[in-house]
């Protein structure tokens, strides 16, 4: 595997001198460094013996030397630099990982467990949330399914058009992919608008399909989606990649809701509401990217569910 280190610093070196070369579990490891700032004369270069270049021709250096990963060793209080090289990397669709300042080798794994021994690690977690995706989201399919039935002919017999419509999202990795609702607003309703968020008393939408975004019932047809593989049953809220390519290019590290499956729901859309403007769209983010992080945590995950049953069962949705 080629691994690029961004950094030429103490502890870029203490994590090449950790890191073991050649091939380990099946992998092989190559790694080169990108520098972010010129290189002082007095820089030991016999710590960093493969420098690819700097961090302005880092497009050309992954495509050249076809790297697979870059760990960034950057002061993380150096807010515009990471924020930079992390927009670089979402840019070229390359996995990345942020190391501490106080990066410590006596009490971290070598470069090469980082690369080799997580594989299986993340493996079965993919494999035990799909497992439990599969087996809640196709229960909840089979006792939901009588009221689909109730839901499409009121929607129907309201207004015209199908009850049922589909529309492009951005999911993991950017893939896009066709999400399935409940029809809530009136057909075509974006068509000499456009794409809009959605607001307070939004003329847009019906007066069952209040009540169906209320309650959430608007997106169980998502379920479908989980089922295939395109969602999870939490994670970030599916976007439309016209929304994506917008937010990606106002706010910071947008694109890192991307590294896991989009959910039916999840932290962001229990604590917060719909997007109504940039500011929502960053407090969710937020929330989004706390619970990346902390993903692995049952305690969350608990949390979550029980904040949607009550979202549900209270008709706090919007």
């Amino acid at each position: 595997m080629q691994i690029a280190i961004v950094g030429v610093n103490r502890v870029a070196a203490n994590i090449y001198q950790k890191a073991i070369f050649g091939q380990e579990n099946g992998v092989n490891t190559s790694i080169g460094f990108i520098n972010v700032d010129p290189i002082e004369d007095s820089t030991d270069l016999s710590q960093f013996p493969n420098l690819l270049g700097s961090i302005n021709e880092m497009k050309d250096i992954i495509k050249r030397h076809k790297i697979k990963k870059v760990i960034l060793a950057i002061d993380p209080n150096d807010r515009s630099t990471l924020h930079q090289v992390i927009e670089r990397c979402e840019r070229e669709n390359v996995p990345y990982e942020v190391v501490s300042d106080s990066y410590d080798v006596d009490f971290h794994p070598s470069l090469s467990d980082v690369v080799a021994d997580k594989m299986p690690e993340e493996a079965r977690d993919y494999f035990l949330l799909r497992v439990f995706d599969l087996v809640v989201s196709i229960t909840l399919f089979l006792l939901f399914l009588p009221s689909w039935l109730v839901i499409a002919l009121a929607i129907r017999l309201e207004s015209p058009g199908g009850a049922l419509y589909t529309q492009e999202r951005v999911g993991k990795g950017g893939r896009i992919f066709k999400i399935y609702k409940f029809r809530s607003m009136y057909s075509d309703a974006e068509k000499h608008s456009g794409p809009q968020l959605a607001k307070q008393n939004d003329p847009r939408i019906t007066r069952l399909g209040l009540v169906l975004r209320k309650t959430r019932l608007d997106e169980l047809p998502q379920l479908v989606n989980v089922i295939k593989g395109d969602m999870s049953l939490i994670g970030p809220r599916p976007e439309r990649p016209y929304f994506v390519e917008k937010y990606s290019k106002e706010i910071p590290r947008y694109k890192e809701r991307l590294k896991v499956k989009p959910g039916l729901t999840g932290w962001a859309q229990v604590e917060a509401g719909y997007d109504e403007s940039i500011e929502d769209v960053k407090e969710k983010l937020r929330h989004d990217l706390y619970y990346i992080e902390h993903r692995n945590s049952i305690k969350l995950h608990l949390e979550i569910i029980i904040k949607t049953f009550w979202v549900v069962f209270t008709a706090q949705g919007q």
